[in-house]
């Protein structure tokens, strides 16, 4: 599967890397826009400070639960994204995808949110 092939599963397996490079994965909704992939979690999730740690990440269709493997690797670049437009255009692109089960999930103020941004290496 190619990047922008994701944009259109309902889950996917968020692989981030600890500093030992031990992966660490998470089964979590994303909504693309453009050539990227936008995820939302709490800023106090470990993925973020792993992702600020090191920026590389791998993805893979999953289910719900996230303990099926249903496409290929993706190896990607992981970012949390600092923009407020950008944020909120990921939010938005998530809340579209995900309907009334995303509003329910994404109550609350947005500064307790990340949005990361996942795209090909350069």
């Amino acid at each position: 599967m190619k990047l922008k092939d994701f944009s259109e599963v309902q889950y996917i397996n968020l692989v981030t890397y600890r500093r030992d490079n031990t992966p660490v994965s998470t089964a979590v909704w994303v909504a693309g826009i453009g050539d990227a992939l936008y995820v939302t979690t709490g800023k106090a999730a470990g993925k973020v400070k792993r992702i600020k740690n090191n920026g590389k990440a791998t993805i893979h269709e999953t289910n719900q639960s996230g303990s099926q493997k249903l496409s290929e690797d993706l190896d990607l670049l992981a970012k949390i994204i600092d923009d407020p437009t950008e944020k909120q255009d990921g939010i938005k692109a998530i809340t579209k995808k995900y309907g009334l089960m995303a509003k329910m999930m994404m109550r609350g103020p947005d500064e307790g949110r990340s949005i990361i941004k996942l795209e090909n290496p350069e």
